[in-house]
């Protein structure tokens, strides 16, 4: 069997012939077996016997550079390998060769053969080789098994739905998973090593930190909620970050975190809360009461909006008997016991005051027994209140028909027949003479004004043909006597299953005597209009010429007192003249339906009223007056307009107000517009005059001693259709307590005027 030669009575077969006793004096110096690890002690020296095998093999063959390897030193690394698989540590493998060493020295002692030191060198160099090949194989599988294991325990994680990471105490990446990779949007490799100011927005990093430091510093696991900004929008994340203490100071030298992604939880959540909410409103807001009892007619569930139209609160019905609570009520104890007795069913009745239609809905346990009934109960009182109004309008329609003055007809689309109401020959003049008039489509065509009769025509046929089958036209008919009548026609098409118009029902009124009047009016209107243009015309005209004479003789050099005065007096005069004039002329043009005409543009109002302030202020100069604004106060708007509005309301308060007491002018700028506020103390309108206050021709009283309005009384008329044309509002209070104010509320832009 062995290849290599020997010498007689050598080392290798002394070995050879007393390995049996190596075996067992190596045996006996092992560690005490518990029971049930004989197999393995019959491993280990099975193993421990290869391997003397191959020492025997190693010294045959001679020196140490003749020594082969593979083969040769297979046993040891075969050694190696099972140990580690036994799961022995590498200190116990060291171990059993020093063991194996005292072993061969004993049996060596004990043989008082003199060995040589070659040969003894030998051996223990070759036991040495052997053991160096067991470790280094004991490490290799150590090895692979770590990287198996932290391979397989990386795959583990990977898949795993959290995002796992671990970080040193300076926050650098020691490890990650897949689902890491995903939050941070970077790899696995550019992310170890880096922190997270290298990888995260800086408020997200900084948050990621915050968190950190309070896991190190109370050493203690942390749960929190932390938000990522990732691609799609922020995400929301349930993380538990806890350190990793060292093994010698005990100080966290590291710590781990577990971050779950609930944000599609957290929006399901919501989602699941705003649904139940909304079914919760729904259930307590229908006209319905929700209800249960079980199998012995006791109450469970007595919910609902439509409890509140009974006289019993839902507490009280809670716990009680239906037996008892509807014990005089045969026909309600009735449709429980067929409830009760696995019947389904639906009825109509009048349960504590109230109209309800009650369904009953049995529940069954797995043997067909009935356990419990549920239902709903619907108000319908004013159902049913509606039916009786809708038989008892029935009956109204028919004499409403006799009474109105409007003319009902009813047209039949397929049989082209037009039922009349009875007033149609009387309002239409038609003779009655020999019996009812013949009144078909094709008498009404051949009665519609030649001028108008091809559009009525067209736009009947178009509402027939539309959708929302509505006409409305208004035209001119022959009447029986020959006569035309102004008619306002209007009807509805009714339509059958399939869509299609079967039926036309409509009114028609005679308004010929509102067009009379509307012509008559706007004859009248267009009178009054040149006859106020003419007088505007022909007064502006001497008014202005009084202007120019009185302010040249104002201008003159060494004027005497009396003819300033005098001049002073013609000037004012004639100014109030002339805004006599302007008030007419605005008041007609606002009465004739064009409205007070408008030159808009970009204005600030603050600026405006100070200005129209400093005006009225050299006017009165007694007087005190104060202007504020705060916010943006510009608008576009008609400054001169305007100007009149602000000179009216503050010439009303100063003629009104008390004179000791200043007014006050407010400006309040805000998102949609501009408000603008005017306020005197004094004696309050008068209750009855505020509905009146804006209606031409008309003022509110003076008080004693104070001086008399001048004017017509038009100037909060005109001040109102100002504020209109602008799109505004004007309001009014005024009590004895707070005085007297005028709000002007007005729009950053007037609406477009037609």
């Amino acid at each position: 069997m062995n290849p290599f030669a020997s010498t007689t009575d050598s080392l290798a077969d002394l070995v050879e012939a007393r390995r049996e006793d190596i075996l067992r004096r190596w045996g006996a110096r092992l560690d005490p077996h518990p029971p049930g690890m004989a197999a393995q002690l019959q491993d280990r020296l099975a193993g421990m016997l290869k391997l003397l095998d191959a020492l025997v093999l190693v010294l045959r063959q001679g020196a140490v550079e003749n020594w082969s390897s593979g083969a040769v030193w297979a046993h040891a690394r075969e050694i190696g390998q099972r140990r580690f698989q036994a799961g022995a540590r590498v200190e116990t493998l060291v171990e059993e060769y020093g063991l194996l060493r005292e072993a061969i020295l004993e049996v060596l002692d004990a043989s008082h053969r003199p060995l040589g030191t070659n040969e003894l060198r030998a051996l223990w160099r070759a036991l040495d080789r052997s053991l160096t090949e067991a470790v280094a194989h004991y490490v290799h599988e150590h090895g692979q098994a770590l990287r198996s294991r932290e391979q397989r325990l990386q795959e583990i994680l990977d898949h795993a739905q959290a995002a796992i990471y671990a970080k040193d105490a300076s926050g650098r990446y020691l490890f990650i998973n897949r689902p890491f990779e995903a939050i941070s949007g970077h790899p696995r490799e550019s992310v170890l090593g880096r922190s997270d100011l290298d990888l995260f927005p800086r408020e997200t990093a900084e948050r990621f930190r915050y968190n950190d430091r309070r896991v190190l510093a109370s050493k203690t696991p942390l749960v929190f909620d932390e938000e990522v900004l990732q691609p799609d929008g922020t995400h929301l994340y349930h993380t538990m970050k806890f350190p990793l203490p060292s093994v010698v100071q005990g100080e966290p030298w590291a710590l781990c975190g577990v971050s779950t992604d609930i944000t599609a939880t957290r929006t399901l959540r919501q989602e699941r809360d705003e649904a139940r909410e909304q079914l919760h409103r729904v259930l307590t807001q229908l006209p319905v009461v929700l209800w249960a009892f079980d199998a012995q007619g006791v109450f469970t569930l007595f919910e609902g909006e439509g409890v509140t139209s009974t006289s019993v609160p839902s507490r009280v019905m809670h716990g009680r008997s239906v037996f008892d609570v509807f014990r005089n009520r045969r026909d309600v104890l009735e449709v429980v016991l067929r409830a009760l007795a696995g019947e389904r069913l639906s009825t109509e009745l009048y349960l504590m005051g109230v109209w309800f239609e009650v369904r009953l809905l049995p529940v069954f346990d797995a043997g067909g027994r009935v356990v419990s009934v549920s239902g709903v109960s619907l108000d319908i009182t004013e159902r049913r209140r509606a039916e009786q109004e809708l038989r008892a309008s029935e009956t109204r329609y028919r004499l409403a028909t006799l009474a109105t003055r409007d003319i009902i007809w009813d047209w039949d689309l397929v049989t082209d027949e037009i039922h009349w109401s009875e007033s149609a020959p009387r309002v239409l003049r038609l003779d009655t003479s020999q019996g009812p008039p013949v009144m078909d489509t094709a008498w009404w065509t051949a009665s519609l004004h030649p001028d108008e009769r091809e559009q009525v025509m067209r736009e009947l046929q178009r509402a027939i043909d539309s959708h929302e089958g509505h006409w409305e036209a208004e035209y001119r008919i022959r009447r029986g006597d020959g006569t035309w009548a102004f008619v306002e026609d209007r009807g509805r098409v009714v339509k059958d299953l399939q869509g299609r118009p079967v039926r036309m029902v409509g009114a028609m009124q005679d308004v010929t005597d509102r067009h009379e009047a509307e012509a008559e009016a706007r004859r009248r209107a267009e009178f009054e209009q040149l006859l106020i243009g003419i007088v505007g015309h022909d007064l502006r005209n001497p008014i202005s010429a009084i202007t120019m004479a009185a302010t040249s003789l104002a201008r003159r050099e060494d004027p005497d007192p009396r003819d300033q005065k005098a001049v002073a007096r013609i000037l004012s005069s004639a100014e109030r003249a002339h805004r006599m004039l302007r008030d007419v002329l605005d008041f007609t043009q606002a009465r004739l339906g064009g409205g007070i005409p408008m030159a808009p543009r970009d204005v600030d109002l603050l600026d405006l009223v100070r200005q129209v302030l400093d005006e009225v202020q050299q006017a009165h100069p007694e007087r005190r007056l104060e202007v504020a604004g705060r916010g943006v106060t510009r608008l576009w708007c008609d400054p001169d307009r305007l100007a009149q509005v602000i000179t009216n309301l503050v010439n009303n308060a100063l003629a009104y107000g008390d004179a000791h007491c200043p007014v006050r002018v407010r400006l309040r700028g805000q998102a949609g517009g501009v408000t603008l506020a005017v306020k005197n103390q004094g004696r309050p309108i008068p209750q009855h005059q505020l509905p009146h206050l804006f209606e031409p021709l008309k003022r509110a009283e003076l008080r004693d001693g104070q001086r008399n309005a001048h004017g017509l009384g038009l100037g909060l008329f005109i001040v109102k259709h100002i504020v209109d044309a602008h799109g505004g509002r004007l309001r009014v209070r005024s009590t004895a307590q707070d005085g007297t104010t005028f709000l002007v509320q007005l729009p950053r832009r007037p609406p477009a005027r037609d």
